[in-house]
Parts: structure tokens; C-alpha cells; sequence
């Protein structure tokens, strides 16, 4: 299934973009933890290069970030991009050999961007072998980049991203079915139902949101990024509505705009029985 996925922005700041801290973070060694011992030096000197890449050179460029100015601005600019190439690739149904129950699984991707602007020495840490293989699958789609540049010369980089999924029961047990969304037909796959959802609920919040608030509290901003989190009850009602956002005000218009979603056609069904769907969306606000 794909939308329930997001790439955790808190970190945005630590190591998933290159940090210019000269002591590891507590995520980055949480993540250095995750690889094999003998790939922590070599992971090590790398992660050192990447802070001098940040603060003396170029930071490796995702397909369409070119634009952006600023080092800042062209690593928010590939948070972006990996986060959309997740939430439309990753297949967050369980496996049907797998002994997860649903619910939020924790992935600690790392990876490196050669010289060539390739990915390679994709590592992926979760509690399931099938989550780890999901994460290294989506990770092979990435475009070629263009390489970080240090003094002149294009170098090697290491990136670490963690990502936080909603994994969701196999549609193949027949008696599973995903929450009804109004207009959504109930003819529709497990995997149709959940896009449907998507969709509408993310048109209905551009259509509700206040953008004119959106620009008083962020006059410079071309964009704003929340990530909405909800639960669809048994009774297709949405309840336990939160949001993070980088503007308290903008997470408050997240959080008032989803208590306005209409209730659900028919809720969530595992093995038969109604059950509380989790449901969470990283989405992006264009600013005028």
C-alpha cells in the first residue's frame, strides 16, 4: 500500500541532512549502532566529509532541486523528494509471511551517493526482514543525483534516514478491508481505498486551508510542510487528531481543518471485525 509513510522531519536537522555539529547525534549514533561493526569507521570518516561538504562545499543535488540556492535550501528540497518517492512506493500492507501486527514499524535507512551521484551500500535496520527489504527496494528507485562537491572535485557521501511506517493487514485474507471514504466505492481494492482516501482528504484540506494565515506567520516561505495524524474508530469517526508542523499556527490549521472531515462510509475490518485505522499524511502547502 502507499501513502501511510513518512520520512520523521524532526531529524531533518541531524543526520539526514549534514549537519555542521562536530559531535555525532544521539540519532546518528543510534544509526551507526544499526551497521555492522566493519562499516563503522568507513561509515565515520565519510559522515566527517559530509559536515565539510555542508559547510565548504555542495551538497549532492535530488532531480529537480537544482533551482534551489542555498545548501539548506537544496537539502529541504531532497527531504521532500525522498519523502514523496516513499509515500508513493512503499508498500506498507504486511507481508503475508510476516509475524508483525499492524500498527507504526521504525526503519533506519543508510545509504551512500558516490561520486557518480549513484546510490549505493543501501543498509536497512527494522524488527522484520520484509520492512528492511521494502525500504532497500524503494531506496534502489532514486534518481541519479549530481554528487557533493568539495573543493572542486565531486566526493562521497553517506546518508541516514529514518522512516516511520503504518504497515496495515494483508488485503489477501479476505475478510480485511480498509476504511470507506465518502465518495469512495466500496468495489475498490484494499490498495484503491486507502489512495482514494488519500486524495480526497488532501484536497479537502487544500481547499479548507487559510493561506493568507499561512503567509502572515511565514512571510518568507514558499512552502509549509504538517504531518497529520488521526485515528478512524470503529465507527468510521476520526478522533485522536495531531499534527507537527515547523509554525505552531500552521499545526493548529491542520488540526481545526481535520475535525472537519466528514466521517468515514465504513471503518477499518481485520478478520471480520471493525477496528481503529490509524491514518497519517506528510503533506505540503504551496504558499502564494
Amino acid at each position: 500500500m502507499k501513502p501511510f509513510v513518512f520520512v520523521l522531519l524532526l531529524f531533518l536537522n541531524g543526520l539526514f541532512l549534514f549537519s555542521q555539529e562536530k559531535i555525532l547525534s544521539q540519532s546518528e549514533l543510534d544509526s551507526l549502532n544499526d551497521i555492522e561493526n566493519t562499516d563503522r569507521i568507513e561509515f565515520f570518516k565519510t559522515n566527517m566529509l559530509s559536515r565539510s561538504v555542508s559547510m565548504n562545499g555542495v551538497v549532492p543535488i535530488y532531480e529537480g532541486c537544482k533551482k534551489e540556492k542555498s545548501n539548506h535550501d537544496k537539502k529541504d528540497c531532497m527531504s521532500l523528494k525522498i519523502m514523496e518517492l516513499f509515500q508513493k512506493n512503499f508498500k506498507t500492507e504486511m507481508h503475508e509471511e510476516s509475524d508483525l501486527e499492524p500498527g507504526k514499524k521504525r526503519i533506519h535507512l543508510i545509504f551512500k551517493i558516490g561520486t557518480d551521484g549513484l546510490i549505493s551500500n543501501i543498509v536497512a535496520r527494522a524488527e522484520d526482514q520484509y520492512l528492511e527489504a521494502e525500504a532497500i527496494r524503494v531506496a534502489k528507485l532514486m534518481p541519479k543525483l549530481t554528487p557533493a562537491m568539495l573543493d572542486g572535485k565531486s566526493v562521497e557521501v553517506p546518508y541516514a534516514v529514518p522512516i516511520l511506517v503504518d504497515i496495515i493487514p494483508n488485503s489477501n485474507e479476505g475478510l480485511t478491508r480498509y476504511p470507506i471514504f465518502r465518495g469512495c466505492s466500496e468495489k475498490l481494492s484494499n490498495e484503491e481505498l486507502e489512495e482514494c482516501s488519500r486524495r480526497k482528504i488532501m484536497n479537502f484540506i487544500k481547499m479548507s486551508f487559510d493561506i493568507e494565515m499561512a503567509n502572515v506567520v511565514m512571510p518568507k516561505a514558499r512552502t509549509t510542510q504538517f504531518l497529520l495524524e488521526f485515528t478512524i474508530n470503529k465507527k468510521g469517526k476520526i478522533e485522536n487528531i495531531n499534527a507537527k508542523a515547523n509554525h505552531k499556527a500552521i499545526a493548529i490549521e491542520a488540526i481545526k481543518i481535520a475535525k472537519r472531515l466528514p466521517k468515514f462510509k465504513e471503518p477499518g475490518i481485520w478478520e471480520g471485525v471493525a477496528v481503529d485505522t490509524p491514518f497519517s499524511l506528510l503533506m505540503t502547502i504551496y504558499l502564494y
